[in-house]
């Protein structure tokens, strides 16, 4: 379980680092960047009470 929580954390890490990235890069994409990261949390927090209540 250990390993599951690892690798959900990196990939998180690496899409939040790639989004950062992008939204320096090209300052118009903000917009659609923000939108995407409050659909991540959504799902992040899903994922985790579903982690939780096993």
């Amino acid at each position: 379980m250990a390993l599951v929580w690892l690798l959900t954390v990196l990939v998180v890490l690496l899409v939040s680092g790639a989004a950062m990235y992008l939204s320096y890069q090209h300052p118009a994409l903000v917009q659609p960047l923000t939108v995407a990261a409050g659909v991540t949390a959504v799902l992040l927090t899903a994922i985790g009470l579903t982690f939780t209540r096993r």
